[in-house]
Formats: structure tokens, sequence, C-alpha cells
């Protein structure tokens, strides 16, 4: 259901769109259809929040880069602790995407490669000023390669479809000094893999699949994890409460911040301490059936 009600939400709010702000902004958009089960935030800014070690072998040693586009985290109705969260990089391709697994060729889409390399290895990640507080192990402590993922806006007939990568699972065609570069996707699309007790789906080709995959609780890491079994789980709580916080404080009528905040026993800490630099570009929360 949830898949189906966005690709219509996002086929209606991307008409005329072009250029990756104004699909992204449709994408974000699209979440409102599924209304009190779905709560979507833009912010604004956001560049260059952290810095790194680099781990893909070319280019700047020290990269900085915004932490990503969206955090969308997704839960099933009357069990918050088990939400799963990915932090997607949004990107926009003039290559189409077949979904028919039976006619799947290498896809390839532009992008940063330092990017890329921090969310597909996932490094330890510091901020690049004092205005920002975000974890340390917010990548790295995840158990799951789908916290760090991108999203593909490719042309379909005169539309748009939305595509759906674990960034680990990506590679560059030539790994350039400059950060910018060419992604490659070599395997099959929804190929789902088991880690430790959990499922994770690599690569979803269109939004009715994207929705499923939430709907199925196959996109992202477990949060519960993330909150409570790992080196920075204290700092993480409290960055997620703010965040949580000030959703609620912006959205009064919606029940999502609160669950959450409720379901992992979080503080409900002051907005003003984090939000705006502190953030993606974007924040979704999904509750799902």
């Amino acid at each position: 259901m949830i898949g189906l009600t966005l690709q219509n939400a996002f086929r209606i709010e991307s008409l005329g769109a072009r250029g990756e702000i104004a699909l992204f902004r449709a994408f974000i958009r699209a979440f409102n259809s599924l209304g009190s089960n779905a709560l979507a935030q833009e912010y604004h800014g956001n560049r260059y929040q952290v810095k790194f070690s680099a781990n893909r072998g070319s280019g700047r040693p020290v990269p900085r880069c915004e932490l990503c586009d969206v955090m969308i985290i997704h839960y099933p109705a009357g069990n918050p602790r088990e939400a799963r969260v990915t932090f997607n990089q949004a990107k926009v391709s003039s290559n189409p995407l077949q979904c028919a697994p039976a006619v799947f060729a290498p896809y390839k889409f532009r992008a940063n490669l330092e990017q890329w390399d921090l969310l597909s290895n996932r490094p330890s990640i510091s901020t690049t000023t004092a205005k920002i507080n975000l974890p340390a192990d917010l990548l790295s402590s995840a158990l799951l390669p789908s916290v760090g993922t991108f999203g593909v806006f490719y042309p379909k007939g005169k539309e748009f479809d939305f595509a759906y990568f674990v960034a680990n699972e990506l590679s560059p065609l030539k790994n350039n000094y400059k950060p910018s570069g060419t992604l490659q996707w070599k395997t099959q699309l929804g190929q789902v893999r088991k880690i430790g007790h959990y499922d994770e789906i690599t690569a979803t080709c269109c939004m009715y699949t994207f929705g499923k995959s939430l709907e199925l609780g196959l996109i992202g890491t477990p949060l519960q994890q993330v909150l409570y079994h790992s080196t920075g789980s204290t700092e993480m709580r409290i960055w997620l409460g703010s965040i949580l916080s000030s959703l609620q404080e912006m959205h009064p009528d919606s029940d999502l911040p609160n669950e959450l905040v409720e379901g992992f026993e979080l503080t409900r800490e002051e907005p003003s301490r984090i939000v705006g630099p502190s953030t993606p570009r974007a924040v979704v929360l999904v509750r799902t059936q």
C-alpha cells in the first residue's frame, strides 16, 4: 500500500520538476500522501557538515562534505523499537533504469566520490564547525551497511522515478583524485541479504518497490543497536532526542516523534541546541502498518 501511494504521489509532485533540488523536494513532499503515518521536514543549508579520514585510496586525505540529504526513520505501528534508519544522498541522472531483472545491465550515475566514501565505508566523523553537533560514530556504529545509501532520480518517459542503492555495493568507474565521478551498480536489483539476524534490500528500482521495502522493514539499519549498543550511544540518544523534540515542536499534531521518543526512552532535549546545522537537509519519519 505504501509503495503505490508513494509512487502516485511522487508522480504528481514531480510533474514538470527538473534538476536535483526540485526532484528532491518532490520526493520529500510525496511522503505527505501517507497522512498521519508520515512526517516530512525539510531544512535549509547544512553543507560541509562533516570531515573524515578518506578510505577510497584517492583524493584529499581529509574530505569535507554534508552528512546526507535525508535521514529516513521508519517503524511498524505499535513497535517503535523496531525502527530502522538510513542516511540517503540524492542524485539525479539522465540514464533510464530498467526495473525488470531479466534485462538488467550495470547502472551508472554521476556522484561525489567523497560522499560515496563517507556513506560506503562509514568512518568516524568530526564536525567542521563548533556550531554543528553530530555523533562521531553515527555511521561507523551501524550494524547494517544500508545505514548509508543513495537515491537516484532517473527519467521514465516524460516523468521521473526513484531508485535506491546501498552505498557499499556501488563502486567508482574511475577512482579520480577529484571528488566528481561516476558510480556504478553491477548486481541484480531487488536482492535481499541477511546480516546477523536482519534482512536488508540492497537496491530498489522504483518508488513503488522502495515504498514496499519500507513496509517490509528492509531499508536501513536497526536504530535500537545504534542507540544502545555502540560506543557513542549516549551522544547518539541526545542527538536523536533533540531532533525528535524539534520535530514535535514544529508538528504538534503528529504522533510520530513522541512515539519514537517514548519507544526508545529518549530524553526530550531542548530543540534549539541542535536543529539547523546539525540535521540533514531533510528528515522523514514513516510509520508502517
